[in-house]
């Protein structure tokens, strides 16, 4: 459950009922996750690029499972949209593999960083 007090918390209750294109508005025009942001993008070690983003070098991709748990998804900011990947059962072992065949094919290089969210047992 996320905390009903928190920037998401409150950005959670107001996107209720809404559909993806209304909540996607709803956090294009989120002050406090703007504000969240800047100030948790300052406390880390790299320097942090203001205004021209065509200076930026890295990206986050996400990759997550289809609503029926069936296909491998890639979300890429670059992209024009959602890339199926190809079928999957295990969310990791198929970003593994994804990112194996990015990394063979020349597609991103080995300076990357990798993180992992599930659920606390």
């Amino acid at each position: 459950s996320v905390d009903e007090d928190t920037v998401l918390g409150r950005f959670h209750r107001r996107c209720l009922g809404q559909t993806p294109d209304e909540r996607c508005k709803e956090l294009e025009n989120d002050d406090d996750f703007k504000r969240a942001h800047r100030s948790n993008a300052a406390k880390g070690q790299s320097r942090t690029i203001d205004g021209d983003q065509s200076k930026v070098r890295h990206h986050f991709i996400a990759y997550v499972m289809d609503k029926k748990g069936k296909q491998l998804v890639e979300l890429d900011g670059t992209k024009a949209g959602p890339v199926m990947v190809g079928e999957c059962s295990d969310v990791l072992r198929g970003s593994i593999q994804a990112i194996r065949g990015k990394l063979e094919r020349g597609e991103i290089s080995e300076s990357l960083s990798m993180m992992t969210l599930g659920l606390a047992d």
